[in-house]
């Protein structure tokens, strides 16, 4: 916005030299009257020739006129009745100022009144010209008589401190009385022509016809202008707000709620979305044009609320079609035109968040009953529902925090919710940690596949879901088991692993990957161990006495193995080192106990065959402790052929696992079983198939996990983790708090839980009446409402 036109850089430098003081009589009305003249010149016209010459070559004598009129002795001097102003007796010394202040004013009046007012009175275009053109004149003129009147502004503003009280009304500048004057005897009879004119030409300029903008920002200007100055405490721009904001911001209204109905009429969807966004631009543009910047604010106010939130629903009544045919364009404009609401992108965000929750269940459906059996599947299908709205949160939405949010919490309603886990998401951490175990298990095709990079991709990858589950306690289970069997197999990579853990203590904390770095240091520990346990049988001279032997040390709690006791016999051959690998652990470490694991499935060993086949060939046959067993009594047997009878007295298998050992083994062909008479398996006899052909030298039996015939122990670790996970929280508030509401102690619970699983409400009470009946905590009688006491 411009203000008006600035007054030449002579009249500026011709100020700084200061007339000397004049000392004599003076006739007030003589020097009036020169004084009068100059500055009737510098109103009317003060750029043209005339007024260059009789005027802006001699600013001394201008303002020695001024200073005379104010300070030295005067006769003739008109009275202030004269000049219609009545004063109190004391300001008879000061009089001479108060009365060239107020002949100034009747000028300015006289010449506005007299002069201006006759040559504006027209109608349209033409008055807007008119005012403004003497609007210029005007303006400049006062700025002018205000610089060389320095000493009335001083003077008066002195004397006007001095004599608070005295009935005389405050005073102004020069300027600021040239714009009352402007504004009292010229603005204020002519508005109710010139505001029509003004918001005519605006409305002009929105139909496309060609108007003058420097025209309208002039007048604008002015009022503006004429808006400064006393009293102090107003807004700068209010006058102008109040003559000509107001009636634009109410034109606006009209002018678009018009428009905006007929192109819906008109036109389809996205091309009403253009035209108003150009619309917008163009009302953005006219402000810095035309108008005051403060008036940017409140018009786009009304814009928003006439296109925009009166349409809200019809904007958004297609763009769920424009998401089906990947209409990237109406997408962009509808997300730009409705941040521009203060509460517009709600709804959107809205439908941004349940689409991506369908979407994803609805693939999820797709594959159900193939991801129990491919992990793979499952996770891939997930991160890629989540990778296609990631790209259009930051391609349409530009990494908006609202469209960032929800696509966090659509992507966890169906991850944790869907066809395999409809009520919580247990299925689906458990599939997560097997898709990890596939891809950090060395021998896994999966691994085979990726190099390291492609490795540290995917894990990142599973962060991701990771950090939207909710059970991740389930996913810790599940995750340990697998981490386990990959650790005591040697299918690991330390890099790999270590930065899984780091990734996982990250997001969860040190807490939750704890027994993983022990399981981690337990493998170190135990590989110095069997060092150590190879130089004792050495020093005892039994080295290569019996077959290598290699004992994996485990912390007790670290590890998710059932220590539960066996009835399985060792082979003869192993159980003699084991002996002495417990005679060396007792010598080096006094006081602790060995409770062994070798029935456990995740205990393995490498047999080698050595009897004579057709092909003259030896296998190594990867085996677990049952699997060896079973091998081993050949070796004791005259004959090729053992029965089932001698290989459960042999080896006192348990009930569960007995049948599945033998059927790996035959399954694979390394033993043949004979043609039993009945049901009864004990009743049959099995052989060693010397016939046996593999394409690999290393036959791998002991990865072999049975399907239906052990139960899987997770869950129910889960479930009474969780139980404790529950009760710990209750009585760790309960002793803080001492006495707590049951909805607080509820709500404190959840809170305290969020970070590994989510427990309902029901469990949370079911905990709590057991923490009662065990006197941990009591209902408070005193209180009406259900409170509880904590019994220390």
């Amino acid at each position: 916005m411009r203000t008006a036109a600035q007054q030449p850089a002579a009249a500026t430098t011709m100020l700084q030299t200061r007339p000397s003081l004049r000392t004599g009589v003076h006739d007030f009305r003589k020097l009036w009257e020169t004084l009068e003249h100059d500055i009737v010149l510098l109103i009317s016209d003060p750029v043209n020739e005339k007024t260059a010459n009789e005027v802006w070559l001699r600013p001394e004598e201008f303002y020695q006129q001024v200073y005379r009129l104010c300070a030295s002795h005067c006769t003739n001097v008109p009275s202030l009745e004269e000049r219609g102003i009545h004063y109190k007796a004391e300001l008879s010394d000061k009089r001479q100022g108060y009365v060239l202040y107020y002949s100034i004013k009747q000028l300015f009046e006289h010449h506005l009144r007299e002069r201006v007012l006759p040559n504006v009175r027209t109608f349209d275009e033409e008055l807007l010209y008119q005012y403004n053109e003497m609007w210029k004149k005007y303006s400049l003129g006062i700025i002018v008589i205000d610089k060389w009147c320095g000493y009335v502004n001083r003077d008066l503003l002195t004397k006007q401190n001095s004599v608070k009280g005295s009935g005389i009304q405050e005073h102004y500048t020069i300027k600021e009385l040239g714009l009352v004057c402007w504004k009292e005897q010229l603005y204020m009879k002519i508005k109710k022509q010139l505001i029509p004119a003004l918001l005519q030409q605006i409305t002009r300029d929105r139909n496309g016809e060609r108007i003058d903008h420097g025209l309208l920002e002039g007048i604008l200007g002015s009022l503006v202008q004429l808006g400064l100055g006393p009293p102090l405490e107003k807004k700068d721009t209010q006058f102008y707000e109040e003559q000509f904001e107001a009636a634009f911001i109410e034109e606006t209204d009209r002018y678009y709620s018009a428009e905006v109905t007929r192109i819906l009429q008109e036109d389809t969807l996205p091309m009403y979305m253009m035209r108003i966004e150009k619309r917008l631009e163009q009302e953005q543009k006219r402000v810095g044009t035309c108008l005051h910047r403060s008036t940017e604010e409140p018009l786009m106010k009304i814009l928003v609320k006439v296109m925009i939130e009166n349409k809200q629903e019809t904007l958004l009544s297609e763009c769920t079609q424009w998401f089906d045919n990947d209409m990237v364009e109406e997408q962009k404009r509808l997300y730009r035109l409705l941040s521009r609401s203060e509460n517009g992108l709600e709804p959107l965000r809205k439908i941004v968040e349940d689409r991506i929750d369908t979407d994803g269940k609805r693939e999820i459906e797709k594959i159900k009953n193939d991801a129990l059996r491919e992990p793979n599947l499952f996770v891939e299908t997930l991160l890629q529902v989540h990778q296609k709205y990631e790209t259009m949160v930051n391609q349409i939405f530009l990494k908006d925090q609202q469209f960032v949010n929800a696509l966090e919490k659509g992507c966890r309603r169906f991850i944790n919710r869907n066809a395999l886990s409809p009520n919580a998401g247990a299925r689906s951490a458990e599939l997560l940690a097997k898709y990890c175990h596939s891809l950090l298990k060395l021998s896994s095709m999966t691994a085979k596949n990726l190099n390291e990079q492609d490795l540290d991709i995917r894990i990142s990858q599973v962060l991701i879901i990771f950090k939207l589950l909710e059970d991740k306690d389930v996913f810790q289970k599940f995750y340990s088991s697998h981490f386990s069997r990959r650790l005591i197999q040697h299918q690991y990579s330390t890099d790999m692993e270590t930065n899984m853990i780091s990734k996982l203590k990250e997001v969860c904390g040190y807490e939750y990957t704890y027994k993983l770095q022990r399981m981690f240091t337990d493998m170190d520990v135990s590989a110095d161990l069997n060092k150590l346990f190879q130089k004792y049988l050495a020093s005892k001279g039994k080295e290569g006495a019996g077959p290598d032997f290699t004992a994996q040390v485990l912390t007790s709690g670290s590890w998710p193995l059932n220590s539960l006791k066996s009835t399985f016999i060792l082979p003869r051959e192993v159980e003699s080192r084991q002996q002495m690998f417990e005679e060396f652990y007792k010598a080096e470490h006094n006081g602790r106990k060995l409770s062994w694991l070798s029935h456990q499935l995740t205990s393995y060993g490498v047999l080698k065959t050595c009897y004579s086949l057709p092909q003259k060939r030896t296998y190594e046959l990867l085996v677990n402790t049952y699997q060896m067993g079973i091998l081993l009594l050949f070796n004791e047997t005259a004959t090729d052929v053992i029965s089932s009878q001698m290989i459960q007295d042999s080896l006192q298998l348990p009930e569960k696992e007995y049948a599945f050992t033998l059927s790996t083994l035959t399954k694979n062909k390394i033993l043949i079983s004979s043609e039993a008479p009945d049901d009864e398996d004990k009743g049959m006899t099995y052989s060693i198939n010397f016939e046996f052909k593999s394409p690999h030298r290393k036959v791998p039996l002991h990865t072999v996990a049975p399907k239906d015939a052990l139960e899987d122990p997770t869950m129910k670790l889960v479930n009474s983790d969780r139980r404790h996970a529950i009760q710990a929280a209750i009585v760790r508030t309960m002793k803080a708090r001492r006495q707590i509401g049951h909805s607080n102690l509820i709500l404190e619970v959840l809170r305290q839980l969020k970070s590994n699983f989510k427990p309902t409400v029901q469990d949370i009470k079911k905990n709590i009446d057991h923490l009662i009946e065990k006197e941990y905590m009591e209902r408070a009688e005193d209180v009406s409402s259900a409170t509880y006491n904590y019994v220390a």
